[in-house]
């Protein structure tokens, strides 16, 4: 499987004592630790730091993310003193995706100097138990409008490439829709398609094949059947009689 790298866990063990000898504790985390990693699957290591900490290797201080090569993997170091983990948790819950909490809780422990890591697991399993926060009324209203927008862009585009990409928008948008509206966590690129297939893997089959007719015959009804029944579960398609406040963004205009 890895040819002549060693395995994830040695490998970033050793990367972390080469290039963060500071670490009080270090996670490897992410799909190559599961049966979803690929020959291309790179090491994803949450390193903590004290909070005065200068990384002697880069000379900065955390919270910082940098990308690495080490001994034939990729490697992104997510660097973080422990009150920094705290903010970027919070600030992934607002956006309703928990990378960074599934990074320290499903992980590997590489490092553990003072002890810290179990309660950093437990802070982490707690928030990702309480699951995101629900929408607000206007983030549903939101939510129905962009995609009874990008439905209506789809119906009546007439150009073969600009169909694919509004094709695309529509499924994420609609799987986005369907998780979190059901309470249950976002995800962004390849780890939106198994977070849904886990939850509804009905409706994630129904969007991949209707994402296909798309692309490959040019159809949207199939994409657009399975995008109206989420709308359903959240109130409805939504056009006319929408507004929205000044204060936050509209969604955007499609040119």
């Amino acid at each position: 499987m890895y040819g002549d790298r060693p395995e994830p866990v040695e490998a970033a063990t050793a990367f972390v004592a080469t290039r963060f000898p500071e670490a009080s504790v270090a996670f490897l985390g992410g799909s190559v630790l599961t049966e979803h990693r690929t020959p291309t699957s790179d090491l994803d290591v949450v390193v903590v730091v004290g909070e005065d900490v200068t990384v002697a290797d880069s000379g900065m201080r955390a919270p910082y993310r940098e990308t690495f090569e080490h001994d034939g993997w990729v490697v992104e170091a997510f660097v973080h003193h422990r009150s920094s983990l705290d903010w970027f948790w919070a600030s992934d819950a607002e956006r309703r995706v928990c990378t960074l909490l599934r990074l320290c809780l499903e992980s590997e422990l590489l490092v553990d100097r003072d002890g810290a890591a179990d309660e950093i697991r437990t802070a982490a399993a707690a928030l990702m138990a309480q699951g995101p926060p629900p929408f607000t009324d206007a983030e549903r209203a939101l939510a129905r409008y962009r995609l009874t927008d990008l439905l209506d862009d789809m119906a009546g585009c007439d150009r073969e490439d600009e169909l694919v990409y509004l094709a695309g928008a529509v499924l994420t948008e609609v799987a986005t829709l369907a998780l979190v509206s059901a309470g249950h966590w976002g995800a962004r690129g390849k780890a939106l398609a198994r977070a849904l297939r886990a939850v509804e893997p009905d409706l994630a089959e129904r969007l991949v094949n209707g994402h296909r007719h798309v692309v490959v015959y040019g159809d949207t009804a199939v994409l657009h059947r399975a995008a109206v029944d989420v709308l359903l579960r959240v109130g409805g398609p939504l056009m006319d009689g929408y507004r929205a406040g000044g204060d936050r963004p509209a969604g955007d205009a499609d040119g």
